[in-house]
């Protein structure tokens, strides 16, 4: 008998929570929970080596050393970065890469990332259809692309979250996941769907 599959809280329990985390709990959502039904909805090689963008707090970091994936994780700054080993924890460190990049400008060869993670980052984005071109550019289409942002649910939460916590406003962007979606639909054979509370994804593969 095969050994039985970790719960969503399981793996969420061991993820140590971020204030973002627990106010959302408190209403009834659970991102990193969330963040586990896409990538398993993903169907990733086991073990593979993923790239995400971008790294954040490294909630999403957290959920794919935990689902056992090796991780190249890059964002813009690394003033986060004490955050994120704080999520990863030092057992799983070493399945862990950080690094800082510009999603304009991608330092990989066209075609040669076989699998990329990119969740609740469109909205951040000054560029965003500059950055997704440069992200389709380096994606391989053997491989499989995870693109996510919130839905409107998403983001009324995510403004009430900041409201609450920081006083501020939090952005809606410039491109909407809907908006995205025909795109990766004109470069990939296959594009799934998957909806979780606050967010929509799109789980791209194939070549067209």
């Amino acid at each position: 008998m095969s050994p039985k599959k970790p719960s969503l809280h399981d793996i969420s329990a061991t993820i140590p929570p971020s204030p973002s985390d627990e106010l959302l709990r408190t209403w009834g959502y659970d991102l990193v929970d969330e963040y586990v039904q896409i990538v398993r909805e993903a169907l990733l090689p086991a073990g593979s080596e993923v790239l995400e963008l971008a790294t954040g707090t490294g909630r999403m970091t957290a959920v794919l050393t935990r689902l056992g994936f090796r991780v190249r994780s890059g964002d813009l700054t690394n003033e986060k970065e004490e955050q994120v080993w704080q999520r990863v924890l030092p057992q799983f460190a070493r399945n862990v890469e950080l690094m800082m990049l510009d999603m304009r400008a991608l330092p990989f060869k066209s075609g040669s990332v076989r699998t990329i993670t990119c969740l609740n980052t469109l909205h951040e984005l000054a560029t965003p259809h500059e950055c997704l071109e440069e992200l389709l550019r380096v994606h391989d289409r053997s491989g499989v692309l995870v693109l996510g942002d919130f839905n409107d649910t998403g983001f009324e939460a995510m403004q009430n979250l900041h409201q609450t916590l920081h006083g501020n406003d939090h952005p809606r962007g410039l491109l909407k996941i809907s908006e995205a979606e025909p795109v990766l639909r004109s470069h990939y054979s296959d594009v799934k769907i998957v909806l979780t509370p606050l967010n929509i994804s799109l789980i791209a593969s194939g070549k067209k």
